[in-house]
């Protein structure tokens, strides 16, 4: 592969074209204002391929990347000399054409492909009308350097520092399909509320979403409702919550305080149910084993659904339950493309970096939009699909010579 071949043009990415058709890979590169403005060995739209691959590929070099990515070349008679050869891009041109490209690219792609894909028809992915969209954060290991450690900061405890620098990505995901709705990461001194304000454009007027205790302010919680979607959060134990009115369901409207209002209004002697703040219902429950012998803690969930009818007890508890397929989302990020929680990121610096995470966002994305087709095709539920499965199925046609043209 040499530049004047333009075999670089017949490059593809295998079933995942259909999410990332080379139109929208062109659009996404044009706007980032990184396309070559002369032939080149690895154009930017290459570089995007293979950064997918390199995610499909985890435990793969990057020449053993490359050459999964361009096997689907073997028909044309130079390449396959070049190939026989050994000729491909160093791990250094790989990495110069990396930086060239830059991380904004995979950021504008994420975008373009994140969204929710469950029908109206998945009663999984709705509760009352209202779509499931949860929110949660991890934070990922990378390697240890200065630069790193300086742009993310260590995770640290009483015991010391942490071993390696982490980044932390907060996303955004419909339930019911583990579709993406958006991400967004930074360091570690940035905590998980500011993120998820930036994810608040991606809420539709009527959804309703889920977070878990980290969530949970006065300040985020009016952001939320002023989007027009509706809240379902759990509560931590040390919230205050007063009793204002007992609904015939044995819930209780209480209100989530304006911490300035209730720091100059406590002074002053104020008790809790006169302090103003954000109406909300209360929902208490606790879990039981199917013998009986085990009971779970309690969970206090607040709503800003005041009406029963709206949303009952029942149907709560089930829908905060499934806040969990947020965090399967992240374990399959991490075991199944990144291979495990306890790998380190390839990416050295902090601009690959966060390339390197909007790429697997990428993936993930791609192989959920998948799933859900293939689902929809068969008429079964999503979740009946094996997501490990799939990324097997699609690693296998990475560089299907049928999806080539000679």
């Amino acid at each position: 592969m040499v530049a004047g071949d333009r075999l670089a043009d017949r490059v593809g990415i295998g079933v995942l074209a259909r999410v990332f058709p080379l139109e929208l890979v062109d659009r996404v590169v044009g706007e980032a204002g990184v396309r070559e403005q002369r032939t080149r060995t690895l154009p930017a739209r290459v570089v995007v391929y293979y950064l997918l691959a390199m995610v499909l590929f985890f435990q793969s070099g990057y020449g053993e990347v490359w050459n999964k990515l361009v096997a689907g070349l073997d028909w044309a008679r130079r390449f396959r000399v070049r190939l026989e050869l050994g000729m491909q891009p160093s791990p250094a041109a790989i990495t110069y054409a990396r930086q060239r490209l830059g991380w904004p690219v995979m950021a504008a792609l994420m975008e373009a492909v994140a969204g929710p894909l469950a029908g109206e028809e998945q009663e999984r992915a709705f509760v009352s009308g209202m779509r499931l969209a949860a929110i949660d954060g991890m934070c990922l290991d990378l390697p240890d350097n200065e630069e790193n450690g300086a742009e993310f900061g260590y995770p640290g405890n009483d015991s010391g520092r942490g071993p390696f620098p982490q980044i932390r990505v907060v996303g955004l995901g419909e339930c019911g399909t583990r579709a993406v709705l958006g991400a967004a990461t930074s360091g570690l001194a940035t905590g998980e509320q500011p993120l998820a304000r930036q994810l608040l454009g991606k809420l539709n007027p009527g959804d309703l979403l889920l977070a878990d205790r980290n969530f949970l302010g006065h300040e985020l919680l009016a952001e939320v409702l002023a989007t027009g979607a509706h809240v379902l959060w759990r509560a931590k134990s040390d919230v205050d919550l007063p009793v204002l009115e007992v609904l015939p369901d044995g819930t209780w409207l209480s209100r989530i305080a304006d911490p300035a209002a209730s720091r100059k209004m406590r002074r002053q002697g104020a008790s809790g149910g006169e302090i103003p703040g954000i109406t909300v219902r209360v929902i208490e429950y606790t879990v039981t084993s199917e013998d009986g012998s085990e009971t779970s803690e309690t969970f206090t969930l607040v709503t800003d659904i005041p009406d029963p009818s709206l949303l009952t007890c029942e149907q709560a508890a089930a829908a905060y339950a499934s806040r969990w397929q947020l965090e399967t989302c992240f374990d399959e990020l991490e075991t199944s493309l990144r291979g495990g929680a306890t790998v380190v990121l390839r990416s050295k610096s902090p601009p690959m970096i966060r390339q390197e995470i909007y790429a697997m966002l990428c993936c993930y994305q791609a192989i959920r939009t998948l799933i859900s087709h293939a689902a929809d095709d068969a008429g079964i539920d999503p979740a009946r699909i094996s997501f490990t499965r799939a990324r097997d199925a699609i690693r296998s046609r990475i560089s299907d010579s049928g999806c080539f043209s000679p």
